[in-house]
């Protein structure tokens, strides 16, 4: 049996993520999904107590007269954006003395953008980010703080761990709105035409070895210049970190003032990414390259593409009915998957603050997050919620899959994913690997070793 697979409610998963998006205090081991106990379910109570002890438990929040709101997302998907519409009219009915505008941009280009019109003084009132990147915002202390405008009791629904990432010098500057998670979409037609099995559940998951073997088949059989591909493009190396944690590695210690990059498991990792690509079973895409993997599925030039939850809808555009999602691969009985979703914060000299907080608490509201997620293709954050099988508009099949993968979701990869350090770890992660992806001569030493040496400095410069 697979380790981590118990058949729990996705409740005691997003209580392991719990402990992990807060372990900024104390150490989070390795431990496996079903094997963390009652007592271990809490986060660092006094991090989340403190902010919630300071919350005003406003009962008349008005907007400002004449209040206007500029908010800004991106559209990851045909179903995010149809999301993203359905709240947002639903907002400008239920508040009509906010003026809302709308920005949306291209999910591409957003951090780009943002950090022009940021670079430029340039700041939306309401924002959509990322859970990796709210550490660089609250170290510039450029967050508003929500605390005095929030209901403590509506707070308590939001599950801790989400909570708790939003949290800073016990303020709440950023309110959690959804997460997601990736599996692996497959060609049906490819996979049917080299006869490749498709797994039953967790436990039948591919292994590492059984993958392989697949790449090469698929790849031979259709005639492919590539079999697989990833949505770690773009910065988004973290995607590939999954392959890391479900080997037993990682890239901090316990008390994450050390990089571990050096270990037997994390090296696995970085050699199972070599072998494929030395094989050209991956495509050439780098960490730090543009989106395209998603691209490369839909046009048949890959076989396989592990890609989110969000991503059901392009899927379907581009492929009608020639698509199907199963379970991340496991190594040795365990297997993982990405933390992934996003934050609404707004920005601290917004000039209408209370209309800003207005706007972030509806968004991020129970009825309001419900909505969104059945229609984007997301998992909810609030415990009411993940108590209660939600019904997805679309996909409602591969949406229960991707609920059973976000159970997998490792602890101690959250709780490295959401420290302080993170940002810069990622980045130095990616130029690393992408010297595998473009120059297949670079050795698993060579990238371990300046991924040491680069990651350990920048700790000892924050």
């Amino acid at each position: 049996m697979i380790s981590g697979f118990k058949n729990s409610l996705v409740k005691r998963v997003f209580s392991c993520c719990a402990i992990a998006a807060v372990a900024l205090s104390f150490g989070c081991g390795n431990t496996s999904v079903s094997q963390v106990s009652e007592t271990d379910e809490k986060p660092n109570v006094n991090m989340v107590e403190e902010a919630l002890s300071n919350v005003g438990n406003p009962t008349d929040l008005v907007a400002e007269e004449g209040a206007t709101i500029e908010i800004t997302y991106w559209d990851g998907s045909p179903a995010d954006a149809q999301a993203w519409d359905t709240i947002l009219n639903k907002l400008e009915s239920d508040h009509p003395e906010i003026q809302i505008v709308r920005q949306m941009y291209p999910a591409t280009e957003y951090r780009d953008i943002m950090d022009s019109r940021i670079n430029n003084g340039d700041w939306p009132d309401v924002i959509r980010y990322q859970y990796q990147y709210l550490g660089r915002f609250k170290s510039q202390d450029v967050m508003l703080d929500l605390t005095p405008y929030l209901s403590k009791n509506d707070l308590m629904d939001i599950n801790e761990g989400f909570l708790a990432s939003g949290l800073y010098n016990g303020q709440i500057v950023a309110l959690p709105h959804h997460t997601d998670v990736i599996a692996m979409f497959y060609n049906k037609r490819m996979f049917e035409n080299s006869g490749i099995r498709i797994p039953k559940n967790i436990a039948d998951a591919y292994s590492w070895d059984e993958l392989k073997d697949i790449a090469r088949k698929v790849k031979q059989d259709n005639k492919l210049q590539y079999a697989g591909t990833g949505i770690w493009l773009n910065n988004l190396g973290y995607r590939y970190l999954p392959f890391v944690y479900m080997n037993g590695g990682s890239l901090l210690d316990e008390s994450q003032t050390n990089i571990t990059v050096d270990t037997k498991q994390f090296r696995e990792a970085v050699q199972f990414y070599k072998d494929m690509r030395d094989e050209n079973l991956f495509s050439e895409s780098g960490f730090t390259g543009p989106q395209e993997a998603n691209n490369l599925f839909v046009s048949e030039e890959v076989a396989f593409d592990f890609a989110g939850s969000w991503h059901c809808s392009f899927m379907q555009e581009k492929m009608p009915d020639n698509w199907g999602v199963t379970y991340m691969p496991q190594k040795d009985g365990k297997t993982g998957t990405d933390m992934g979703g996003n934050s609404i914060f707004c920005y601290k000299n917004t000039k209408y603050p209370k209309a800003a907080a207005i706007v972030a608490s509806y968004i991020t509201s129970k009825d309001v997050m419900k909505t969104f997620c059945e229609t984007g293709n997301f998992i909810p954050v609030r415990n009411s919620l993940l108590n209660m099988s939600l019904t997805y508009e679309n996909f409602n099949d591969e949406m229960q899959l991707f609920y059973e993968v976000a159970k997998t979701l490792d602890p101690k990869m959250a709780a490295d994913e959401t420290s302080e350090h993170f940002t810069d770890l990622n980045i130095i992660f990616g130029n690393n690997m992408d010297k595998i992806v473009f120059d297949k001569s670079a050795t698993v030493d060579a990238v371990i070793k300046n991924c040491k040496k680069e990651m350990q400095a920048a700790l000892k410069n924050q």
